[in-house]
């Protein structure tokens, strides 16, 4: 039994192949009802293109994920596990082939949080494709810290690959930021032939540590907004009687209560300026060998 749904469609002429995923968390229904808008209309000019609906399961119970995060599955020791039955694990195990048959990756994604903010998430060989994602934050260097997506699985093979983030899911606006982002990625890998409309004055901000509650339940000391950046050496909140701080400049992500241990319950990131961009790019391509 299959969990995941694909679509391709192929245009006349030779080109690029693109993978495009929604569903990986389940309970993001906004990108599932774009591919279902908009993938009988798309046509498609030169290459190939699959659209991939990810977590059947956890998209038909409107859930984030039924065993584990999916986005967390893309580690090699999980599936390399044959007695690892969890359903999030098998459905990497049958993403994985499309991964590795796949030139350019983009995953969709949107926010429970009613105050989030879009952003790409991606690694400095993406930050071409990146700048013209409908959004005003590239984020990178999550790798490091939350390993097991699908970018995580391309950048592996230093493919481009990246993350867009659309925004409150219950905000109409995150469906439009969305579809802008798959045209303007299409159009980007030659996919097909359109306009790209695109957003000045990127911020980047490298990802630089994650929390994690190691010996008791973590408690928030107040709601933080995400990509709130710290004025002062701030309380974050309490890991039982142990005070968890952050300092003055920090620009805090997704600052969540834990009752389970070993929970990820924040990260910090700091903004990267042009001079320090181009450093972190060149070392990129060194690593690669220039490609």
């Amino acid at each position: 039994m299959t969990n995941i749904r694909i679509i391709e469609k192929v245009g006349n002429n030779p080109g690029k192949t693109t993978i495009m995923i929604t569903g990986v968390h389940g309970n993001e229904k906004v990108n599932v009802k774009l591919f279902d808008r908009i993938i009988p209309e798309l046509r498609i000019d030169n290459g190939r293109v699959v659209f991939l609906y990810a977590n059947l399961e956890a998209i038909e119970q409107n859930k984030r994920f039924i065993d584990i995060n999916l986005n967390r599955a893309f580690i090699r020791e999980l599936l390399d596990d044959e007695d690892n039955k969890l359903l999030e694990v098998q459905t990497a195990r049958e993403i994985i082939p499309y991964l590795d048959n796949a030139d350019y990756l983009l995953d969709l994604h949107s926010s429970n949080s009613p105050d989030s903010k879009p952003f790409v998430i991606c690694e400095p060989q993406s930050f071409g494709l990146a700048k013209s994602m409908p959004c005003g934050l590239i984020t990178f260097n999550w790798d490091e810290f939350e390993p097991g997506s699908t970018e995580y699985w391309m950048n592996l093979q230093n493919k481009v690959a990246m993350g867009f983030e659309g925004g409150y899911l219950g905000d109409s606006a995150s469906g439009l930021r969305a579809e802008e982002a798959l045209m303007n990625f299409l159009s980007l890998t030659g996919n097909i032939n359109c306009a790209i409309r695109r957003v000045p004055n990127k911020k980047f901000l490298r990802i630089v540590s994650l929390y994690k509650n190691k010996e008791s339940s973590f408690g928030k000391s107040r709601e933080f907004a995400d990509f709130e950046k710290l004025k002062e050496k701030t309380l974050i909140g309490t890991e039982g009687n142990k005070k968890v701080y952050a300092d003055k400049g920090n620009i805090l992500l997704f600052v969540r209560d834990r009752e389970e241990l070993d929970q990820e319950c924040f990260l910090i990131a700091e903004e990267i300026d042009k001079e320090n961009l181009l450093n972190i790019k060149e070392q990129d391509n060194l690593f690669k060998g220039g490609k």
